[in-house]
């Protein structure tokens, strides 16, 4: 055994020999991290000699002297406050047991569960003692959990320091029913952006490790959670710790609960169970928003996010603003902002946001202090201001929001933007430093939208024949540096939030108008998928559907252009789309259109577009899609204009003639899947794309004139001049995300507007860009 020490505490680690020092001088330093606020709650005074249901002291037992701070959630009498079944958990001797039997076997693996509160930044301490002579014998601690009512009542997936009798897995980090192994014993890991185990360090031998387990006695579980870290250590020493960067697979709340194993007779007995939560706005890993719509399946849902609350959202404030020195192109200015939560600089970790100006601008401010850090202007000299404009469809300039990689080393975070002359860069988020030289990836004057990261491929789609180039689908592959492409489709593929990537990498996207001939190669008005050859790289069509009156949508210029949302449900992959027609389509990613390719799951009713309008009425956007705390899944979809006068909803909130957020519950019925309406928004001037934090949805109305015609002048009314002068400003707006109820607005303090522009949630800040070259920050004083 070898001890590590800091100032402040100490670190045992079961090891023979130690063959990298700075690993272990990293493991201290982590490690003391998480326990400095239990540290400096010990010295709070102790209360009683012993807590309840505590059993015996001895060996590993927790008495007041390492409990202060804590909270006996197990009364060592009965059962109050958890849930399990009866016919497998009792208790006993001060104890809580679980116990199958030969007479009574279990089929399942079932939890008891506890229902005082939610584990989110953590400590926990318990004893555990497993009696049985067969070494199958397995049981486990969850945290940060959720209830799978699907497979039972008391089924449980995530996060769970496990136990078995033989040894084998005790002081690992699993995930049940999940990503299985996380950090074995012994193994400090990190989980990376794209689900992938990268080992940082060993801390210790395995079999080292067992020898401080005592065998059918009482041994005690240490859990410290804080962000993104967790450590566990089996009677003081750390077993496992795990560094979980996967931020779809990862979880930063969730229930608490006791595990009994399907399997061989077996009794697991627990006592000593101690709980203490910490501040989570002091001591949570910041959040991060590195792409438009928040994830590579753009779900615009921030689920990192622990400032913001529907209990506190009327007390946002305007934090900051700044006027950046961007100009204007047609109706274009600021693209969506990115937000890096802790990047490393050279004046110490900054949170970071990223902002785009359409004239070839980046620029990176302060999060904290609304100051600009730097700013990058691309050279276009090679299309420059003299390339001939194409109209307000075709502004020339970055249009493609950039997506950053998630950090690697030492908090360093990677750009990737598309410039005016269809070069890729990779840009430094900490400095603006090119990491590397600019490479080709597309035709300049183009039209692409945000841009996707997944599994170091870049990817993004083209629109409106802008610069003279067909509408195509684009991946650049970061590895081989190779570009593939598919197309054309469609008048363009413009989903705002750019393309949606599923589980097996295949992107997603409305096509735009056009007629629908899939045997002669036509694919509009419809969605397409595509994706990456391993080999080759190129783009391959691998699904497409298109609505079973395609035909007419291209008559009325009614586009299939909306960004979808991927989500998984209930062991499927499922996707929501949308269009200018105003109905939302519930699709499943293994065939998108059933066998027709023209039959999805669900077709909602007409949500808006009574009148058949081509410009000002339907979904424009993207779509959005979270779970709430009790696992009812929403599915959001903002819309222009008026309301349908069939459509109802349980809430609403007054008329609606200028746009609305109608949100949705997946649920089943009659054997299938539905979207059930379950409210509609107050009335927005145009309402854009939400996002949503915390159980709360924010959503704007742009103030933008989207008239494109008029009696007077017919298709002239669509000039960026005449658009502008009759556009007014934006309003942001908090509302609650299961009733729609309005918790705040930013009422007149946004006086200009916006046109394709978006919001960004992270860290109690959300922040939106306007015509002006305005970005505004909006959030809860901390």
């Amino acid at each position: 055994m070898t001890s590590m020490t800091s100032p402040t505490c100490s670190v045992r680690t079961a090891r023979r020999s130690v063959t990298a020092a700075p690993s272990v001088t990293w493991l201290a330093a982590i490690v003391c991290l998480l326990a400095a606020p239990a540290a400096a709650a010990r010295q709070a005074p102790a209360t009683s000699a012993q807590v309840p249901g505590a059993g015996k002291p001895g060996s590993g037992a927790v008495t007041a002297d390492n409990a202060a701070g804590f909270d006996a959630i197990f009364d060592g009498k009965t059962l109050k406050g958890w849930d399990g079944d009866a016919a497998f958990w009792r208790v006993a001797d001060e104890t809580i047991v679980g116990e199958t039997t030969a007479e009574r076997p279990l089929k399942a693996n079932t939890f008891i569960v506890w229902r005082g509160g939610t584990t989110k930044d953590f400590e926990l301490k318990l004893e555990y003692r497993i009696s049985t002579t067969n070494p199958a014998g397995n049981s486990g601690v969850q945290f940060r959990s959720s209830l799978l009512p699907d497979a039972g009542r008391w089924v449980m997936r995530g996060y769970q320091a496990d136990i078995d009798a033989a040894n084998t897995y005790t002081g690992q980090i699993y995930e049940e029913r999940g990503r299985g192994f996380l950090a074995r014993p012994g193994q400090a890991v990190r989980v990376a952006a794209d689900g992938q185990l990268k080992p940082l360090a060993s801390l210790g031998d395995p079999a080292v490790l067992k020898t401080f387990i005592r065998n059918r006695d009482w041994n005690q579980i240490h859990v410290i959670a804080r962000g993104n870290i967790i450590v566990e250590f089996v009677n003081g020493h750390v077993t496992s710790l795990l560094v979980d960067d996967d931020t779809q697979g990862r979880a930063w709340d969730g229930l608490l609960g006791l595990q009994l194993h399907a399997g061989p007779p077996m009794k697991i007995e627990f006592r000593n169970i101690l709980l203490k939560h910490w501040d989570a706005t002091a001591t949570s890993q910041p959040a991060d928003w590195l792409t438009d719509g928040g994830n590579p399946k753009r779900t615009a849902w921030q689920q990192e996010e622990r400032t913001v609350t529907t209990r506190n959202a009327r007390d946002i404030e305007l934090l900051w603003k700044i006027t950046l020195n961007n100009l204007p192109r047609e109706m274009h200015s600021l693209l969506p902002a990115l937000v890096v939560g802790r990047a490393s600089t050279r004046e110490g970790p900054k949170q970071i946001v990223v902002v785009t100006g359409v004239s070839d601008n980046l620029y990176a401010i302060d999060a904290e202090r609304g100051v600009l850090l730097w700013t990058k202007r691309f050279d276009h000299s090679s299309v420059g201001d003299t390339a001939l404009r194409g109209g307000l469809m075709c502004p020339g300039g970055i249009t493609a929001t950039p997506v950053i990689g998630p950090a690697t080393v030492g908090g360093r975070y990677t750009i990737y933007a598309v410039s005016w002359d269809g070069m890729l860069h990779q840009i430094n988020v900490a400095d603006g430093e090119d990491l590397a030289p600019p490479a080709k990836f597309m035709p300049p004057n183009g039209k692409p939208y945000a841009l996707n990261l997944w599994k170091n491929v870049v990817y993004t789609h083209t629109a409106q024949g802008c610069g003279g180039h067909p509408n195509m689908a684009y991946a650049y592959d970061l590895a081989t540096t190779r570009v593939g492409s598919w197309g054309p489709a469609g008048g363009g593929m413009w989903g705002r939030t750019g393309p949606a990537i599923s589980s097996k990498g295949v992107m997603y996207t409305g096509t735009g108008d056009g007629p629908w001939d899939p045997e002669r190669g036509l694919y509009g008005n419809g969605i397409i998928g595509v994706q990456q050859n391993p080999t080759t790289k190129a783009l391959e069509l691998v699904d497409y559907y298109a609505p079973s009156n395609a035909a007419w949508l291209f008559k009325r210029d009614l586009d299939m252009q909306v960004t979808p949302a991927i989500f998984d449900h209930k062991g499927r992959e499922l996707m929501v789309a949308g269009g200018k027609e105003c109905r939302v389509y519930l699709m499943d990613t293994e065939s998108i259109g059933g066998d027709d390719h023209r039959t999805p799951l669900f077709r909602t009713p007409l949500l808006c577009n009574e009148g058949v309008n081509f410009a000002s009425a339907g979904i424009w956007g993207a779509m959005a899609s979270w779970v709430d705390s009790s696992g009812t899944r929403w599915v959001l979809a903002p819309f222009w204009g008026p309301k349908h006068s069939a459509f109802k909803a349980p809430g609403e909130h007054g008329d609606v003639t200028s746009g609305a957020i109608a949100a949705f519950k997946v649920e089943e019925r009659d054997g299938g899947l539905q979207l059930t309406p379950a409210w509609i928004s107050r009335d927005m001037n145009r309402a854009e794309p939400p996002v949503v934090a915390n159980g709360v949805v924010f959503a704007y109305g742009s103030g933008e004139s989207t008239t494109q015609a008029t009696p007077e002048l017919g298709l002239r009314a669509n000039q960026a001049d005449y658009r502008i002068k009759h556009s007014t400003h934006a309003v942001l707006y908090a509302l609650d995300g299961q009733t729609g109820d309005e918790l705040w607005s930013s009422g007149t303090q946004i006086t200009s507007w916006n046109h394709w522009a978006g919001l960004s949630v992270a860290n109690g800040r959300v922040y939106l860009g306007t015509f002006d070259g305005t970005l505004y920050c909006f959030g809860i004083k901390q």
